[in-house]
């Protein structure tokens, strides 16, 4: 034991000795380590434009889809609105009205697969038409608006199901210029049919136009009485142009004068002699 102890060293000793051993390996190491480089500053993000109504913004690829509460579809084959589509264009009028750097908007109108394509394209063309009208009564400039219409070529879902062509039967709202500059320099069409928007004063207008004049014609009377109306037709055409007097017909020069009626080329009371018949 006694010859354990004198070779054995305290705690604090042994690590006096490691350091002293292991410095000029670490003075080596250091020399070899690359320069420090400064900690970059923070780089704030894009901040999301007023106008703009989903998070998070970003500048580049951003969807200029206007989302809003509630949906505007339409019943099978028709583009009058829904009530339930007031609440939702309110929101979207306020939108608007809050945000005047968004100098167009597109409406874009679009139907299921349920008919001919051409029927379904002047379907569509009507829908997006119903939605403008409705802001343009409610004071948004027709000039701020771009109808377009897409008919069954831009579905949601795959027209399988009733309630999927429900989702397909609707109005979509996108930004199109902001600024009056194009919204990403996209289309702002975007492939769309364009669809004039009248102003409401166009429309009031067309709506103040006389009608054209009717050809309406008298009543006619109708005689129940076919042979009794027939005969009092014929009393009154006697009445205003009597029959003139039957006269002889005019015997022409040279002509041999016509015969006596009962003359047979004998006289009467005679037997057959001819008698001579002074010139």
């Amino acid at each position: 034991m006694r010859g354990w102890s004198l070779c054995a060293y305290s705690d604090d000793t042994m690590t006096s000795r490691l350091l002293a051993l292991s410095f000029p390996l670490l003075l080596a190491a250091c020399g070899n380590l690359p320069p420090r480089r400064p900690v970059p500053p923070h780089e704030p993000t894009a901040t999301q434009p007023s106008w703009y109504p989903e998070a998070p913004w970003t500048a580049e690829g951003a969807d200029g889809r206007v989302f809003l509460e509630g949906k505007v579809v339409f019943d099978t084959g028709k583009a009058e609105l829904r009530p339930a589509a007031t609440r939702v264009l309110t929101d979207l009028l306020a939108y608007l009205t809050a945000n005047p750097d968004v100098t167009r908007l597109r409406i874009e109108g679009h139907t299921d697969i349920r008919a001919a394509e051409e029927m379904n394209q002047k379907l569509s063309e009507r829908r997006a038409t119903a939605v403008a009208n409705w802001l343009v009564d409610n004071g948004i400039d027709h000039d701020r608006i771009l109808a377009v219409a897409f008919g069954e070529l831009r579905p949601l879902w795959p027209n399988k199901n009733r309630d999927a062509m429900q989702e397909n039967r609707r109005a979509e709202f996108h930004v199109a210029e902001v600024n009056g500059n194009r919204f990403q320099g996209e289309d702002p069409t975007s492939g769309g049919v364009v669809i004039y928007i009248k102003s409401k004063e166009e429309r009031d207008a067309e709506g103040r136009k006389a009608p054209p004049p009717s050809t309406k014609l008298p009543a006619v009377k109708v005689e129940l009485d076919v042979i009794k109306a027939t005969e009092a037709k014929k009393a009154r055409d006697l009445l205003a142009d009597p029959e003139p007097p039957a006269t002889a017909p005019a015997t022409l020069p040279g002509a041999k004068a016509p015969k006596a009626e009962g003359a047979s080329g004998k006289s009467e009371g005679t037997s057959g002699k001819s008698e001579a018949v002074t010139p």
